[in-house]
């Protein structure tokens, strides 16, 4: 563990990798104690996971990113990663021009796959790293209930019928002419 004295970057990178499990518990305290070396932490931490897979707190692998990257490293195919709700990042919103709750709405299940215009669902779908079919799939499932709605409320919480993408952009703030061009066909 480092100690409070000042010390060069490079022997506290050497004290990092040291350690004996490069938890996120362990980032954390060295983060805390040298914000300074943030970026060369966290980097060495990442070169320390791959070398150490039973490290706890790893990598996020529902992320998109970390799929592709990987698919990309062992030469697969990126399309193998499955969907879920994690894979709709704030990247996925700002990438495609969402406003990020209507990411969310679509996440959440809320949008009639049938309103979906196809090149809409296809930049989605690559955005999402995940087949149109796969991706389709997914957004045909039963809508994701709030978390924590049931206690929230006095009545049990019914589900909303799922609505059109342009009432979900509309809804979200999206403009007229944003939501002519999000949802126009190639």
């Amino acid at each position: 563990m480092p100690d409070g004295r000042k010390d060069s970057a490079e022997e506290i990178l050497s004290a990092f990798a040291v350690e004996p499990a490069h938890t996120k518990a362990t980032l954390d305290l060295y983060l805390k104690q040298y914000p300074e070396l943030a970026s060369e932490l966290i980097d060495l931490s990442l070169e320390l996971e791959m070398v150490d897979p039973t490290a706890e707190d790893g990598i996020d692998t529902d992320s998109p990113i970390v799929n592709a990257a990987w698919a990309a490293f062992v030469g697969g195919d990126v399309n193998d990663a499955p969907i879920t709700a994690a894979s709709f990042t704030r990247e996925v919103a700002n990438g495609m021009g969402l406003k990020l709750a209507a990411l969310m709405g679509l996440r959440d299940r809320k949008v009639e796959v049938e309103s979906l215009p196809k090149a809409f669902s296809a930049r989605l779908s690559k955005a999402l790293a995940t087949p149109v079919a796969r991706l389709m799939e997914y957004l045909a499932g039963p809508q994701g209930m709030p978390v924590g709605a049931s206690f929230k409320s006095d009545a049990k919480p019914e589900q909303k019928p799922k609505i059109a993408i342009k009432q979900l952009l509309a809804e979200c703030g999206h403009t007229p002419e944003q939501i002519s061009n999000l949802l126009k066909e190639d």
